[in-house]
């Protein structure tokens, strides 16, 4: 019987199937725009306008003030290529899918979202963030108030992730024995890295995050 040859399909498909369960800080960022990468006939090409929330004012008393609706957007530009490229024998294709992506696929998506997650995570410093108490040991104190700020800005309250470096994992998950043990969750098959819920947020393990300037 002749062999069935993987396809560029299949791989490409569980390759990223492979990266998307390893990166658990860009994993949880907010991507309702990917479909627009996607579309057919019409890509977006290496710009994305990102749409930006309508401002209102509230009226007082009974006159009627009628206010414009104004659409307005930021440009992203899609500057940055990576990629992991590997050579692979003809006889490799023959293999099943899951001996191929344990060989080659997963050591190679490990490396590529190694070096997307380190891009990613260091331009915290672009946007905004409180640092309070710069290289003392994190608390529970200290995500909670993480919390509060997000609750007092009016964040929505579904799908908030805290992603801790090794240290900060280390002394909170001491301090926290006791509420990292949901059984529905550690029954589940969460992405690399997955600690737990509590407070209201899931929390991440993650090597790369950068040391914060004191």
């Amino acid at each position: 019987m002749a062999n069935t040859i993987l396809t560029p399909t299949q791989v490409t498909r569980k390759a990223l199937f492979i990266l998307h369960q390893k990166l658990n800080f860009v994993g949880s960022i907010y991507r309702d725009y990917d479909a627009q990468f996607a579309k057919d006939g019409a890509k977006i090409g290496s710009n994305l306008n990102i749409r930006l929330p309508n401002q209102y004012t509230v009226r007082t008393g009974a006159t009627l003030s009628a206010q414009d609706t104004t659409e307005t957007s930021v440009q992203l530009q899609v500057t940055t290529q990576k990629g992991v490229d590997v050579n692979f024998t003809s006889a490799d294709l023959t293999l099943s899918l899951d001996d191929f992506a344990d060989r080659i696929l997963d050591p190679a998506m490990a490396v590529l979202a190694a070096g997307i997650e380190a891009d990613a995570m260091n331009m915290y410093r672009d946007v905004y963030n409180q640092v309070t108490n710069a290289g003392s040991a994190i608390t529970f104190n200290k995500v909670l108030n993480a919390r509060k700020l997000l609750v007092d800005n009016l964040t929505p309250p579904g799908d908030r992730f805290c992603s801790l470096n090794t240290q900060d994992n280390l002394d909170l998950v001491d301090a926290l024995k006791g509420l990292f043990n949901d059984q529905d969750s550690l029954s589940k098959q969460y992405r690399e890295g997955y600690m737990g819920h509590t407070a209201g947020m899931d929390f991440m393990e993650n090597t790369l995050w950068p040391s914060h300037p004191r």
